[in-house]
C-alpha cells in the first residue's frame, strides 16, 4: 500500500492544491483557459503529447501517452475540470479555492468530483511508471470544462475530433464508496432534460386585495406543475414511458444484489418514499420529475402584500436509455397545452441522453478481479449498470464505442456539489494502489 509520505503522494498534494486553487466554476466561465493551460504542463510533464482544443468557450484537452514497446490496448481517461459554484460560502469551512489538509481528509471545491480523482490516476501512472520505465499500454486523457452544465459544447467538439478517441475501455470521471463501505463501479448514469415553467397573470404586481378576484401567477403555475405528476411520483404525461428500456437480467440482478441504502437515515427525511419498486431498482432504472426551484413575489424579509404578476420554476426529468430529451420537451409542451395551460411558458435549458449496459467485458472483469484483491474481497465491491446521477457517457460511447466504468476515490459524505466537499486521504491512496494494480495486470 502507498504511504502518505511517499514523494509520489506529496507531489500529488501540491498538484491537487494547485488544481483545486484555479477556480473553473463552469456556471460563471471562470478560469477555464488557465485551467487547461496547467492540466497541459502537467501532462506534459509526465510526457504526454498534448492539445488544448479552444474552438468553443471552454477549452478541451486531449493528451496521449504511448509505450516504447506498442501496445494493443488503449484506455481513456476522462474527467472533466470544471466544478460547480462555491455557493452558499458561509457554509464553508475552510476557503473552497484552498486545499485543506487535515490528519485524515482532503477539502476544497472539485476534491470529489473530480479533480482529486484526476490527481489520483496520474499518481499512479506515474507509480508504474517509476517503477517499469514504460507504460503499460496507450492511455489517452479527455478533460472537458462544461460537465458541471451538461457538457454544452462536447457534442460539437467529439463530432470534429472523435478520431483521436478510440480506446477499448474508458474509466469514467469519479466515483466513491457507498454507505456500506464498499467500493462502487458503475456503468452508466442517467440522462436528464432540465427546462423552466413561466406563469404570467398582469402587467404589474398587484395590491394584494385584488385577490379576491384576480388570479396570480404562482397560483397558475403551482397548478401546471402539480398536473405533470400524481401522489406517488408518477409522471401523467402521455407517453412518457413509452421508450423505456427495460433491464436486462444480468442488469436486474446486479441491482439486487446491490446494498439497499438508508435514505431516511441518511438524510433525516421527513416525508415518505415514493412509491416504488425497490430503493435500488427506481433509482438505478426509472425516470423521475423533480423541481429544482420556485420563484415569485416578495421574497425579501417582513410582508410585503402583493399579487404577483410572474412566476417561474425550474424543473428536470432524469432518463433513462431510449428516451430522448427533445421528444420529451415536446411531449411535455404538448401536454400542457392540452390541459389547458398554453399560457405557461416552457423553455428548454440542456439535456443529455442516458447510458447503461451490464458491465460484461474481459477488461472490466480485470478491474473487478483488482478492486476485489484491493479493496478485501467481492463483498467489498459493489457493481452497477448505472448511477441515479448524469454525465455525458451516451455521447462518449457513441463516439468511442468502449465501454465505461465509474470509480473513484470518493465516499459516501463527501459532499459533491455541497461546501465542505471532502475524500479521505486513506481512499485517496486506496485508490492510487488499485489503480496501480490494474495498470500491472494489462
Amino acid at each position: 500500500m502507498i504511504k502518505i509520505d511517499d514523494p509520489l503522494v506529496q507531489q500529488s498534494f501540491q498538484e491537487l492544491a494547485t488544481y483545486i486553487a484555479l477556480p473553473s466554476v463552469s456556471a460563471k466561465h471562470q478560469a477555464q483557459k488557465q485551467t487547461a493551460d496547467f492540466l497541459k504542463k502537467l501532462l506534459e510533464e509526465v510526457g504526454a503529447q498534448v492539445q488544448v482544443l479552444t474552438d468553443y468557450p471552454a477549452p478541451l484537452v486531449f493528451a496521449e501517452i504511448k509505450p516504447q514497446q506498442p501496445s494493443t490496448t488503449t484506455i481513456l481517461i476522462y474527467n472533466h475540470y470544471d466544478v460547480q459554484p462555491e455557493e452558499p460560502v458561509e457554509l464553508w469551512h475552510s476557503d473552497p479555492f484552498h486545499l485543506k489538509i487535515t490528519k485524515d481528509k482532503l477539502i476544497g471545491r472539485g476534491a470529489a468530483d473530480c479533480k482529486g480523482d484526476f490527481i489520483s490516476r496520474l499518481t499512479a501512472l506515474r507509480r508504474y511508471q517509476q517503477k517499469h520505465g514504460d507504460w503499460p499500454c496507450n492511455i489517452k486523457f479527455l478533460l472537458e470544462g462544461e460537465e458541471e452544465i451538461a457538457s454544452e459544447h462536447l457534442p460539437q467538439y467529439l463530432a470534429k475530433y472523435h478520431e483521436l478517441l478510440a480506446a477499448d475501455l474508458v474509466l469514467w470521471e469519479s466515483g466513491s464508496k457507498n454507505e456500506q463501505e464498499q467500493f462502487s463501479i458503475q456503468g452508466g448514469n442517467k440522462g436528464v432534460l432540465c427546462f423552466e415553467l413561466v406563469a404570467n397573470s398582469a402587467a404589474i404586481d398587484l395590491h394584494s386585495s385584488y385577490a379576491a378576484v384576480v388570479d396570480s401567477a404562482p397560483w397558475r403555475l403551482v397548478a401546471a406543475i402539480n398536473s405533470l405528476r400524481d401522489a406517488d411520483g408518477h409522471i401523467k404525461i402521455p407517453g412518457f414511458y413509452e421508450q423505456v428500456l427495460p433491464p436486462t437480467s444480468r442488469e436486474q440482478e446486479l441491482v439486487e444484489q446491490a446494498a439497499v441504502p438508508d435514505l431516511q437515515e441518511k438524510w433525516q427525511l421527513t416525508l415518505p418514499l415514493l412509491k416504488n419498486k425497490s430503493v435500488n431498482y427506481n433509482l438505478t432504472f426509472s425516470p423521475t420529475i423533480n423541481i429544482e426551484g420556485l420563484s415569485s413575489g416578495w421574497e425579501g424579509p417582513g410582508v410585503k402584500t402583493v399579487t404577483p404578476k410572474t412566476a417561474r420554476a425550474k424543473l428536470e426529468f432524469r432518463l433513462v436509455p431510449n428516451q430522448d430529451p427533445q421528444e420529451i420537451f415536446t411531449q411535455l409542451t404538448q401536454y400542457l397545452q392540452d390541459q389547458g395551460f398554453s399560457d405557461i411558458q416552457v423553455n428548454y435549458l440542456l439535456g443529455e441522453s442516458a447510458y447503461r449496459w451490464d458491465l460484461q467485458h474481459p477488461l472490466v472483469d480485470l478491474l473487478v478481479e483488482t478492486a476485489q484483491k484491493c479493496y478485501g474481497g467481492a463483498d467489498q465491491i459493489e457493481l452497477l449498470p448505472s448511477s441515479p446521477g448524469t454525465g455525458p457517457m451516451a455521447l462518449i460511447n457513441q463516439y468511442t464505442q468502449a465501454p465505461i466504468v465509474a470509480c473513484g476515490v470518493g465516499y459516501s459524505k463527501s459532499g459533491n456539489h455541497a461546501p465542505n466537499e471532502n475524500i479521505r486521504i486513506s481512499d485517496y491512496l486506496e485508490f492510487i494502489e488499485f489503480f496501480d494494480q490494474f495498470l500491472e495486470r494489462l
